[in-house]
Protein backbone atom coordinates (compact mmCIF):
# COMPACT_ATOMS: atom_id res chain seq x y z
CA UNK A 1 0.00 0.00 0.00
CA UNK A 2 1.30 3.20 -1.34
CA UNK A 3 0.86 5.23 2.21
CA UNK A 4 4.87 7.07 2.70
CA UNK A 5 3.95 10.77 2.08
CA UNK A 6 3.09 12.45 4.92
CA UNK A 7 0.63 15.47 4.24
CA UNK A 8 -0.52 18.57 5.72
CA UNK A 9 -3.93 19.11 7.45
CA UNK A 10 -6.65 19.66 5.23
CA UNK A 11 -10.32 20.81 5.36
CA UNK A 12 -13.74 19.79 3.88
CA UNK A 13 -17.40 20.94 3.88
CA UNK A 14 -20.26 18.91 2.81
CA UNK A 15 -22.94 19.64 1.58
CA UNK A 16 -24.58 21.12 4.73
CA UNK A 17 -21.94 23.04 5.85
CA UNK A 18 -20.64 19.89 8.01
CA UNK A 19 -16.61 20.45 9.02
CA UNK A 20 -14.51 18.03 7.88
CA UNK A 21 -10.37 17.97 9.11
CA UNK A 22 -7.99 15.40 7.58
CA UNK A 23 -5.10 14.79 10.22
CA UNK A 24 -2.08 12.73 8.88
CA UNK A 25 -0.77 10.50 11.34
CA UNK A 26 2.33 8.42 10.75
CA UNK A 27 1.51 4.55 12.17
CA UNK A 28 4.43 2.88 11.51
CA UNK A 29 7.70 3.65 10.37
CA UNK A 30 6.93 5.88 6.78
CA UNK A 31 3.60 4.80 6.76
CA UNK A 32 0.71 7.07 7.18
CA UNK A 33 -3.15 7.18 7.56
CA UNK A 34 -5.13 9.59 7.36
CA UNK A 35 -7.57 10.81 10.43
CA UNK A 36 -10.68 12.97 10.42
CA UNK A 37 -12.31 14.63 12.52
CA UNK A 38 -16.04 15.87 12.06
CA UNK A 39 -17.53 18.80 13.51
CA UNK A 40 -21.28 18.98 12.84
CA UNK A 41 -21.68 21.97 15.29
CA UNK A 42 -22.83 19.47 18.03
CA UNK A 43 -20.66 17.08 18.35
CA UNK A 44 -17.13 16.05 17.18
CA UNK A 45 -16.89 12.74 15.77
CA UNK A 46 -12.82 10.97 14.91
CA UNK A 47 -12.81 8.72 12.50
CA UNK A 48 -9.75 5.85 13.07
CA UNK A 49 -7.85 5.77 16.22
CA UNK A 50 -4.08 5.38 14.44
CA UNK A 51 -1.96 2.88 16.02
CA UNK A 52 0.03 2.52 19.23
CA UNK A 53 3.24 3.94 18.32
CA UNK A 54 4.08 6.88 19.94
CA UNK A 55 3.96 9.07 16.25
CA UNK A 56 0.36 8.73 16.32
CA UNK A 57 -0.14 10.54 19.70
CA UNK A 58 2.44 13.28 18.27
CA UNK A 59 0.77 13.48 14.84
CA UNK A 60 -2.82 14.13 16.52
CA UNK A 61 -1.27 16.86 18.77
CA UNK A 62 0.32 18.44 15.90
CA UNK A 63 -2.73 18.03 13.68
CA UNK A 64 -5.04 19.89 16.12
CA UNK A 65 -2.33 22.60 16.78
CA UNK A 66 -2.49 23.48 12.85
CA UNK A 67 -6.14 23.28 12.91
CA UNK A 68 -6.14 26.17 15.13
CA UNK A 69 -3.73 28.36 13.64
CA UNK A 70 -4.65 27.95 10.12
CA UNK A 71 -8.30 27.79 10.71
CA UNK A 72 -8.73 29.34 13.93
CA UNK A 73 -10.73 26.01 15.41
CA UNK A 74 -9.53 24.36 18.45
CA UNK A 75 -10.61 21.15 19.27
CA UNK A 76 -8.86 18.72 21.95
CA UNK A 77 -9.40 14.46 22.04
CA UNK A 78 -10.87 14.88 25.42
CA UNK A 79 -14.24 16.53 23.67
CA UNK A 80 -14.44 14.15 21.00
CA UNK A 81 -17.81 12.32 21.13
CA UNK A 82 -17.52 9.23 18.99
CA UNK A 83 -14.56 7.84 17.49
CA UNK A 84 -15.82 5.45 14.60
CA UNK A 85 -12.96 2.42 13.44
CA UNK A 86 -13.65 1.90 9.91
CA UNK A 87 -11.70 -1.63 10.52
CA UNK A 88 -9.92 -3.46 13.12
CA UNK A 89 -6.31 -3.29 11.25
CA UNK A 90 -3.43 -1.87 13.82
CA UNK A 91 -3.05 1.24 11.70
CA UNK A 92 -6.63 2.00 11.57
CA UNK A 93 -7.58 0.72 15.63
CA UNK A 94 -4.80 0.13 17.52
CA UNK A 95 -4.90 3.43 19.85
CA UNK A 96 -8.51 2.64 20.79
CA UNK A 97 -7.50 2.05 24.13
CA UNK A 98 -6.59 5.78 24.94
CA UNK A 99 -9.98 6.88 23.59
CA UNK A 100 -11.60 3.84 25.99
CA UNK A 101 -9.78 4.73 29.06
CA UNK A 102 -8.89 8.38 28.74
CA UNK A 103 -12.28 10.00 27.60
CA UNK A 104 -15.43 9.98 27.41
CA UNK A 105 -16.05 8.86 23.53
CA UNK A 106 -18.15 6.78 22.39
CA UNK A 107 -15.97 4.21 20.71
CA UNK A 108 -17.47 2.13 17.59
CA UNK A 109 -16.72 -0.42 15.40
CA UNK A 110 -18.73 -3.14 13.73
CA UNK A 111 -19.28 -6.50 15.27
CA UNK A 112 -17.48 -8.84 13.05
CA UNK A 113 -14.25 -6.84 14.04
CA UNK A 114 -15.19 -5.72 18.23
CA UNK A 115 -13.52 -9.79 18.77
CA UNK A 116 -10.66 -9.31 17.34
CA UNK A 117 -10.16 -5.77 19.94
CA UNK A 118 -11.73 -7.32 22.34
CA UNK A 119 -9.69 -10.94 22.31
CA UNK A 120 -6.77 -9.84 20.22
CA UNK A 121 -4.30 -12.65 22.25
CA UNK A 122 -6.63 -15.33 20.73
CA UNK A 123 -7.52 -14.19 17.40
CA UNK A 124 -3.80 -13.89 16.66
CA UNK A 125 -3.49 -17.86 18.08
CA UNK A 126 -6.43 -18.20 15.73
CA UNK A 127 -4.85 -16.70 12.87
CA UNK A 128 -1.83 -17.76 12.88
CA UNK A 129 -3.03 -21.36 12.76
CA UNK A 130 -5.19 -20.83 9.72
CA UNK A 131 -2.27 -18.61 7.90
CA UNK A 132 -0.15 -21.67 8.08
CA UNK A 133 -2.12 -24.24 6.60
CA UNK A 134 -2.40 -21.56 3.84
CA UNK A 135 0.76 -21.53 3.51
CA UNK A 136 1.65 -24.93 3.53
CA UNK A 137 -1.08 -25.75 0.98
CA UNK A 138 0.00 -23.15 -0.93
CA UNK A 139 3.12 -24.90 -1.83
CA UNK A 140 6.16 -22.66 -0.13
CA UNK A 141 8.19 -25.68 1.42
CA UNK A 142 8.98 -25.69 5.20
CA UNK A 143 12.01 -23.61 5.15
CA UNK A 144 10.37 -19.94 3.71
CA UNK A 145 6.86 -21.33 5.37
CA UNK A 146 8.72 -20.68 8.85
CA UNK A 147 10.45 -17.50 7.91
CA UNK A 148 7.06 -15.89 6.74
CA UNK A 149 5.06 -17.29 10.02
CA UNK A 150 8.28 -15.77 12.00
CA UNK A 151 7.63 -12.27 10.14
CA UNK A 152 4.15 -12.27 10.49
CA UNK A 153 3.96 -12.79 14.41
CA UNK A 154 6.39 -10.51 15.26
CA UNK A 155 5.09 -7.99 13.02
CA UNK A 156 1.69 -8.50 14.68
CA UNK A 157 2.94 -8.45 18.55
CA UNK A 158 5.64 -5.77 17.87
CA UNK A 159 2.55 -3.06 18.86
CA UNK A 160 2.27 -4.37 22.27
CA UNK A 161 -1.73 -4.02 21.67
CA UNK A 162 -3.43 -5.95 24.34
CA UNK A 163 -7.31 -6.76 24.29
CA UNK A 164 -9.99 -3.92 24.94
CA UNK A 165 -13.69 -4.68 25.41
CA UNK A 166 -15.51 -2.71 22.40
CA UNK A 167 -19.46 -2.40 23.97
CA UNK A 168 -20.41 0.06 20.70
CA UNK A 169 -20.70 -1.96 18.29
CA UNK A 170 -21.97 -1.17 14.18
CA UNK A 171 -23.88 -3.33 12.08
CA UNK A 172 -24.98 -2.68 8.43
CA UNK A 173 -27.64 0.23 7.23
CA UNK A 174 -27.58 1.82 10.98
CA UNK A 175 -27.07 5.23 12.11
CA UNK A 176 -24.85 6.96 14.55
CA UNK A 177 -23.95 10.66 16.29
CA UNK A 178 -26.11 13.09 13.76
CA UNK A 179 -27.44 10.45 11.70
CA UNK A 180 -24.43 9.12 9.86
CA UNK A 181 -24.99 5.99 7.84
CA UNK A 182 -22.91 2.46 8.10
CA UNK A 183 -22.27 0.73 5.19
CA UNK A 184 -20.59 -2.62 6.34
CA UNK A 185 -18.39 -3.30 3.42
CA UNK A 186 -15.95 -6.97 3.63
CA UNK A 187 -13.52 -8.16 1.57
CA UNK A 188 -10.29 -5.96 3.38
CA UNK A 189 -11.24 -6.88 6.76
CA UNK A 190 -14.25 -8.83 7.73
CA UNK A 191 -15.39 -5.30 9.64
CA UNK A 192 -14.60 -2.88 7.52
CA UNK A 193 -17.32 0.00 7.08
CA UNK A 194 -17.57 3.04 5.37
CA UNK A 195 -19.70 6.06 6.50
CA UNK A 196 -21.52 8.71 4.87
CA UNK A 197 -22.15 12.16 6.38
CA UNK A 198 -24.34 14.09 3.81
CA UNK A 199 -22.52 13.71 0.61
CA UNK A 200 -19.08 12.67 1.56
CA UNK A 201 -18.59 8.86 2.73
CA UNK A 202 -15.68 8.13 4.60
CA UNK A 203 -14.13 4.85 3.02
CA UNK A 204 -11.35 3.28 5.23
CA UNK A 205 -9.27 0.84 3.21
CA UNK A 206 -12.44 -0.35 0.94
CA UNK A 207 -11.84 2.46 -1.51
CA UNK A 208 -8.42 4.54 -1.83
CA UNK A 209 -7.55 6.92 -4.54
CA UNK A 210 -4.23 5.16 -6.13
CA UNK A 211 -3.66 1.77 -4.41
CA UNK A 212 -6.00 -1.01 -4.88
CA UNK A 213 -6.39 -2.43 -1.34
CA UNK A 214 -5.08 -5.97 -0.47
CA UNK A 215 -7.13 -8.91 -0.70
CA UNK A 216 -6.55 -12.17 1.28
CA UNK A 217 -8.40 -15.11 1.14
CA UNK A 218 -11.65 -16.01 2.81
CA UNK A 219 -9.75 -19.91 3.64
CA UNK A 220 -7.82 -17.35 6.37
CA UNK A 221 -10.21 -15.01 7.79
CA UNK A 222 -13.91 -15.34 6.95
CA UNK A 223 -15.63 -12.44 5.45
CA UNK A 224 -12.63 -11.72 3.55
CA UNK A 225 -12.26 -12.88 0.04
CA UNK A 226 -12.11 -11.13 -3.39
CA UNK A 227 -15.77 -12.35 -3.77
CA UNK A 228 -16.90 -10.52 -0.48
CA UNK A 229 -14.87 -7.86 -1.83
CA UNK A 230 -16.35 -7.26 -4.80
CA UNK A 231 -19.58 -7.28 -3.51
CA UNK A 232 -19.07 -4.87 -1.52
CA UNK A 233 -17.68 -2.42 -4.20
CA UNK A 234 -21.14 -3.26 -6.05
CA UNK A 235 -23.01 -1.91 -2.80
CA UNK A 236 -21.01 1.02 -2.19
CA UNK A 237 -21.66 1.56 -5.98
CA UNK A 238 -25.51 2.01 -5.54
CA UNK A 239 -25.54 4.21 -2.77
CA UNK A 240 -26.06 7.76 -4.16
CA UNK A 241 -25.59 11.04 -3.74
CA UNK A 242 -21.32 10.84 -2.73
CA UNK A 243 -19.92 13.55 -4.16
CA UNK A 244 -16.45 13.14 -2.12
CA UNK A 245 -14.98 10.18 -0.74
CA UNK A 246 -12.18 10.21 1.83
CA UNK A 247 -9.88 7.02 2.57
CA UNK A 248 -7.92 5.84 5.02
CA UNK A 249 -4.52 6.41 3.48
CA UNK A 250 -3.97 8.82 0.15
CA UNK A 251 -5.66 11.90 -1.52
CA UNK A 252 -9.42 12.40 -1.34
CA UNK A 253 -11.50 10.63 -4.02
CA UNK A 254 -13.80 13.67 -6.52
CA UNK A 255 -15.18 10.83 -8.12
CA UNK A 256 -15.92 7.12 -6.19
CA UNK A 257 -17.97 5.89 -8.29
CA UNK A 258 -15.48 6.10 -11.42
CA UNK A 259 -12.56 4.83 -8.54
CA UNK A 260 -14.70 1.70 -8.17
CA UNK A 261 -15.09 1.14 -11.82
CA UNK A 262 -10.96 0.94 -11.74
CA UNK A 263 -10.86 -0.91 -8.77
CA UNK A 264 -13.01 -3.60 -9.99
CA UNK A 265 -11.49 -3.66 -13.73
CA UNK A 266 -8.57 -3.99 -12.02
CA UNK A 267 -9.30 -7.66 -10.21
CA UNK A 268 -10.91 -8.32 -13.43
CA UNK A 269 -7.81 -8.44 -16.00
CA UNK A 270 -5.83 -9.61 -13.17
CA UNK A 271 -8.53 -12.94 -12.70
CA UNK A 272 -8.20 -13.60 -16.66
CA UNK A 273 -4.62 -13.44 -16.38
CA UNK A 274 -4.50 -16.28 -13.53
CA UNK A 275 -6.68 -18.26 -15.76
CA UNK A 276 -4.66 -17.96 -18.33
CA UNK A 277 -1.60 -19.15 -16.19
CA UNK A 278 -3.20 -22.22 -14.87
CA UNK A 279 -3.48 -23.91 -17.95
CA UNK A 280 -0.60 -25.92 -16.64
CA UNK A 281 -0.77 -27.26 -13.32
CA UNK A 282 0.24 -24.03 -10.69
CA UNK A 283 0.39 -24.14 -7.07
CA UNK A 284 -0.30 -20.74 -5.59
CA UNK A 285 3.46 -20.34 -4.51
CA UNK A 286 4.22 -20.65 -8.71
CA UNK A 287 1.91 -18.06 -9.43
CA UNK A 288 3.02 -15.83 -7.17
CA UNK A 289 6.76 -16.09 -8.11
CA UNK A 290 5.49 -14.91 -11.68
CA UNK A 291 3.02 -12.60 -11.01
CA UNK A 292 5.70 -10.71 -8.38
CA UNK A 293 9.17 -11.38 -10.10
CA UNK A 294 11.91 -9.41 -8.45
CA UNK A 295 9.51 -7.74 -5.94
CA UNK A 296 9.20 -10.75 -3.09
CA UNK A 297 11.20 -9.61 -0.26
CA UNK A 298 10.15 -8.88 3.48
CA UNK A 299 6.83 -8.78 4.37
CA UNK A 300 6.05 -8.35 0.44
CA UNK A 301 6.06 -12.03 0.24
CA UNK A 302 3.21 -12.48 2.94
CA UNK A 303 1.24 -9.51 1.12
CA UNK A 304 2.03 -11.33 -2.81
CA UNK A 305 1.01 -14.78 -1.47
CA UNK A 306 -2.05 -13.23 -0.10
CA UNK A 307 -3.06 -11.62 -2.74
CA UNK A 308 -2.83 -14.41 -5.43
CA UNK A 309 -4.04 -16.91 -3.34
CA UNK A 310 -7.62 -14.15 -2.89
CA UNK A 311 -7.82 -14.46 -6.82
CA UNK A 312 -7.23 -18.19 -6.87
CA UNK A 313 -9.81 -19.07 -4.36
CA UNK A 314 -12.12 -16.45 -5.86
CA UNK A 315 -11.58 -18.67 -9.51
CA UNK A 316 -11.87 -21.99 -7.91
CA UNK A 317 -15.38 -20.63 -6.57
CA UNK A 318 -16.52 -19.54 -9.57
CA UNK A 319 -15.33 -23.18 -10.53
CA UNK A 320 -13.00 -21.89 -13.44
CA UNK A 321 -10.18 -23.65 -11.55
CA UNK A 322 -10.34 -27.27 -10.38
CA UNK A 323 -7.74 -29.33 -8.37
CA UNK A 324 -4.90 -31.09 -10.74
CA UNK A 325 -3.54 -33.48 -8.00
CA UNK A 326 -7.18 -34.43 -6.68
CA UNK A 327 -5.60 -38.22 -5.88
CA UNK A 328 -2.22 -36.64 -3.65
CA UNK A 329 -5.13 -34.31 -2.15
CA UNK A 330 -7.30 -37.57 -1.67
CA UNK A 331 -4.23 -39.94 0.54
CA UNK A 332 -2.74 -36.29 2.13
CA UNK A 333 -4.11 -34.83 5.51
CA UNK A 334 -2.96 -31.29 4.38
CA UNK A 335 -1.32 -31.56 0.86
CA UNK A 336 -0.03 -28.50 -1.50
CA UNK A 337 -2.80 -28.27 -3.94
CA UNK A 338 -1.87 -27.52 -7.64
CA UNK A 339 -4.80 -25.54 -9.60
CA UNK A 340 -5.70 -25.73 -13.36
CA UNK A 341 -8.32 -24.20 -15.15
CA UNK A 342 -10.97 -26.27 -16.30
CA UNK A 343 -11.26 -26.80 -19.72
Amino acid sequence: MSTKQRTTVARFATRQGIEVFRLPVETFPRHFNNVYLIDDGDELTLIDAGSLLESTRRDLAVGLDEIASRFGRRYALQDVAHVVITHAHMDHSGNVGYFVAETDARVWVHELDARVLSAFEERMIVASKDLAVFLDRSGIGPQLRQQLMSMYTMSKYMMNFSSVEMPHRLTDATTIANGYEVFHTPGHCPGEICLKVDNVLFTGDHVLAQTTPHQSPESITLFCGLRRYLESLDKIHHVGGIELALGGHEDEIANVYGRIHEIRAFHLERLDRLHEMCREPRTIWDVTRELFANRLEGYVQILAIEEVGAHIEYLYQLGELTIANLDEVQRSDNPVLHYRTRS
